[in-house]
């Protein structure tokens, strides 16, 4: 079937859940686009929607993966202009997919065999949300946490800049009391990385063998609130800058802790 008018109900739903967060979790989908990002959805078994588009262009480049996303929803053919209309792109590759979100529940029996967590305050970025996502899972991180008041993970650019890893990696929103609470009585020590000279020197100290990191807002770092809920601090030691990118930090911190 093509659609053709932007005033059709499953377009103007699309454009939704681009565009307003309010959407995505009142009926609990997302939207992502790409080929590759496609690519990585169909392969890692998550559920898609009722609905995806591709142009004619799309179908004749991509075959294998159109043909695979045939057998899994329902796809509609939708001209060029209309392509450019539904993405959150300068250059659609024009196909575009719905996928139920993959939220899950923070508690004892997720984080069981868990051994290196991340916990995200208020990260404001989407980009940084997104290759925190990325970063955890390259990194070998089992699992990120996020903050109520974090940049929507299912926002499309953070879809984007977590590069297909947001459909595998673990994530869970809870707040910082909740989440913190529920690590510690894991069997997790729970660590704040802050701008600290009187922290511990990140490459000083082995983690334990359970450990979670608390990283904060790019500008004002961790709360004193949730640093109170930490067992430990820790800094990075630098040369010159003041601090550092969160997704940045975030990467160094995690290759710190699996080499623990």
């Amino acid at each position: 079937m093509e659609i053709s008018s932007r005033s059709n109900p499953l377009i103007k739903k699309y454009r939704e859940l681009i565009y307003e967060r309010k959407a995505r979790k009142s009926c609990g989908m997302f939207a992502a686009e790409g080929e590759k990002t496609v690519r990585e959805a169909l392969s890692s078994g998550c559920e898609l929607g009722d609905t995806a588009f591709v142009t004619r262009e799309a179908e004749k480049k991509y075959p294998d993966t159109v043909k695979k996303l045939k057998e899994k929803t329902e796809v509609y053919t939708v001209s060029d202009g209309l392509a450019e209309y539904i993405s959150d792109t300068k250059t659609p590759q024009g196909i575009f997919i719905t996928v139920r979100r993959l939220d899950k529940i923070l508690n004892l029996s997720t984080i069981y065999n868990s051994r290196r967590m991340l916990y995200l305050e208020n990260l404001q970025d989407p980009g940084n949300v997104g290759t925190v996502i990325r970063t955890c899972e390259a990194l070998g991180i089992d699992g990120a946490v996020f903050s109520p008041d974090c940049a929507d993970i299912f926002s499309p650019k953070v879809v984007r800049s977590a590069m297909g890893s947001i459909f595998r990696l673990p994530v869970y929103t809870a707040p910082p009391k909740e989440a913190l609470e529920l690590l510690k009585s894991a069997g997790f020590s729970v660590y704040a990385a802050v701008l600290d000279a009187s922290a511990r020197p990140l490459g000083s100290f082995d983690f334990a063998e359970k450990s979670a990191v608390v990283i904060g807002n790019e500008g004002n770092g961790v709360t004193p609130e949730t640093r109170g809920l930490c067992g430990d601090s820790l800094y990075i030691p630098m040369h010159g800058a003041e601090s550092l990118n969160a997704s940045v930090a975030a990467a160094v911190i995690s290759w710190e802790m699996n080499k623990s």
